[in-house]
């Protein structure tokens, strides 16, 4: 009992340090412990006694409370009596300090008064045995400049929150009234945020700023929407916009979460680019850098496009048509799609149509049986479509195949099994197929020298190579590469005059990559001096370069050959429109810049001598 009564009366000590009591309706206080006692000056016994001012204990709190000012927060009720059951106040006192003070209610009392030895009374106006709701609380002092100092931090937070976001944030209260957008709204949108700010979010609607106003839509249904939204400047994102409620269930803000479409998609070009480059680099790491320099080397833009055709062809297992001129790296193409596909592992066979016999070819590619012709194997011959069996079989120059080949062809793209030459069994072939050919099968098609159905059938996926002639920028890069290894295989090292170079570059080379390695190789073999000079090179390239226009010497420099340009149409410009505005518009510049250059050049601008009659004599001026 003893170790009872110390822990009670240890935490009534603790209790009583902290200011609190219980009151009635107007603040009337009915118990006030040590601490709330303190603060308001007052003894023990609320009844039978005055303060120094007269009042009686019991008024102390009311008394109090009318020195300063009292602030309701968060929904909870005011100084006046308040339905709700529980809330929190802050008092502003006359004297400078800051209190907050939480109450709640806790039910009425069954009599009207209680002892004295505890600081408990009746009211004594008959109140005390009412059955008004009763109040408990407790009296907080806050920290001088405490509270502003916590809302201003709160608040610093708060906006570089919103201004760090990537995505646009626009804010409306519960009348549609814009009060808020971050910095990437204003990007995103192309506006200013003093621009909306204030006005109905349905006023930039209006304007053609946006063609959906997803945030309305929001506060009128009540829940989060989400659409697509087009902006005035071309952007188009998503809206994600989210009504928040206050305690009474209003729509107190709608916050719209605009995320710039546009920039995904770039994004994933970005990545679809990088994914191209990854499988640039997985044919190097697999050691194919010197095949693809033999035909694919060059910075062009059309290498880089044929890289990225060969990259993507290489991740199907569709048929592939491979199209250009000779010696332009079909077959080496054809190779590396095979080498970057999941069927690098397996056979590569190529077959050139143009140097087989068509008697023979359906032999070669079929395969036959034992005892099929005259002349025939005994074991028979397994053909090349079953000698690259789960690899890739390249048809080379296929636009020589006869329209007989062409029909079984076609029986094999369409997943027909096989049958070797005079035997019965079935095949299945499991073969990717790639061909090449350097005729325009288009146009074949119309003179019925190919099939239709098989054209069709094949240009699936098409990589088309392009001549050298039309990717100079490579010409000098392929050269210096030939020169380089072929000189390493032969152990001679030359290099090319300047003078020869630009007839590398004039001439129109027919036969492409494959006649620029020739050519490098006759150099490097006949050439007995270590720089090639243009009396080098074969006579047809020579004569080639010789038919060429010599290049026009300038005549001018470029600053006066600008300055002409200039005065031509700022010239032009005055005199069809008929006035330094309608010029400075036509022209895309200011009307300052109109006039100051007007005067550079000696231009009558309007009303000047001579101005009217120019303008007169001018055919088709603006009205």
């Amino acid at each position: 009992m003893t170790a009872n009564a110390n822990l009670e009366a240890r935490l009534h000590a603790v209790l009583d340090q902290l200011p609190g009591g219980v009151c009635a309706p107007g603040w009337r206080l009915l118990y006030a412990n040590a601490g709330l006692r303190a603060l308001l000056g007052i003894g023990a016994k609320l009844t039978g006694a005055t303060d120094a001012a007269g009042s009686p204990p019991a008024e102390a709190l009311a008394t109090w409370l009318g020195q300063g000012a009292l602030e309701g927060f968060d929904g909870h009720g005011d100084a006046r009596e308040d339905a709700k059951q529980r809330g929190r106040l802050l008092f502003r006192h006359g004297g400078g300090s800051t209190y907050l003070l939480h109450w709640w209610e806790a039910g009425a009392p069954d009599e009207a008064g209680s002892e004295e030895g505890n600081g408990e009374a009746d009211t004594g106006d008959g109140s005390g045995g009412s059955h008004a709701a009763l109040r408990c609380f407790t009296v907080q002092e806050l920290p001088p400049g405490g509270l502003e100092q916590a809302a201003s931090h709160s608040l610093r937070e708060l906006d570089n929150v919103l201004e760090s976001i990537h995505d646009g944030i626009w804010v409306i209260d519960g009348q549609g009234v814009t009060r808020r957008i971050n910095r990437a709204m204003e990007r995103i949108a192309g506006i200013r945020a003093c621009e909306v700010v204030g006005r109905h979010v349905s006023e930039p609607l209006r304007e053609g700023r946006f063609k959906t106003c997803v945030t309305l839509r929001a506060l009128e249904t009540r829940h989060t929407v989400t659409l697509f939204d087009d902006y005035s400047n071309g952007k188009r994102c998503l809206n994600t916009s989210t009504p928040i409620f206050d305690a009474d269930g209003k729509v107190w803000r709608v916050i719209a979460a605009i995320r710039d479409i546009t920039e995904l998609e770039n994004l994933q070009t970005k990545l679809s680019n990088l994914e191209v480059e990854a499988l640039a680099y997985r044919l190097r790491a697999q050691g194919l850098e010197g095949e693809t320099a033999s035909g694919l080397l060059g910075q062009s833009l059309l290498v880089q496009r044929v890289r990225q055709d060969i990259a993507k062809a290489a991740q199907a297992e569709a048929v592939t048509l491979i199209l250009g001129e000779t010696g332009t790296g079909k077959s080496l193409a054809a190779k590396l799609i095979h080498d970057m596909s999941a069927r690098a592992d397996k056979p590569f066979v190529a077959v050139n149509c143009g140097a087989i016999p068509p008697a023979l070819m359906e032999s070669e590619i079929f395969g036959y049986e034992g005892g099929a012709f005259t002349g025939a194997a005994r074991g028979g011959k397994r053909g090349m479509l079953e000698l690259a069996q789960g690899g890739t079989l390249l048809l080379d120059e296929i636009g020589e195949l006869s329209l007989p080949m062409q029909a079984k062809l076609l029986h094999v793209l369409d997943g027909q099994p096989i049958y070797r030459v005079g035997g019965t069994q079935p095949i299945t072939a499991d073969a990717r197929l790639i061909a090449a050919t350097n005729k325009p099968l288009d146009r074949m098609v119309a003179e019925g020298r190919f099939r239709e159905d098989l054209f069709y059938r094949l240009r699936v996926l098409c990589v088309e190579m392009p001549p050298l002639r039309e990717r100079r920028d490579d010409i000098l890069l392929l050269a210096w590469h030939f020169l380089r290894k072929i000189g390493q295989e032969t152990g001679t090292t030359k290099r090319l005059d300047p003078r020869t170079e630009q007839i590398f570059l004039a001439y129109g080379w027919p036969g492409n990559v494959r006649e620029l390695q020739s050519v490098i190789q006759s150099l490097l073999t006949l050439c007995e001096r270590q720089n090639i000079l243009p009396g080098d090179l074969p006579s047809y390239m020579r004569e080639a370069a010789e038919e060429l226009p010599e290049p026009a010497a300038p005549r001018e420099s470029m600053t006066s050959a600008v300055e002409r340009l200039e005065r031509d149409m700022l010239s032009s410009a005055l005199a069809e429109t008929g006035s330094t505005y309608k010029a400075a518009r036509r022209l895309g510049i200011s009307q300052s810049s109109v006039v100051r250059k007007a005067k550079k050049y000696g231009l009558h601008t309007a009303g000047a001598p001579g101005w009217t009659e120019r303008i007169a004599a001018a055919p088709g001026r603006e009205k």
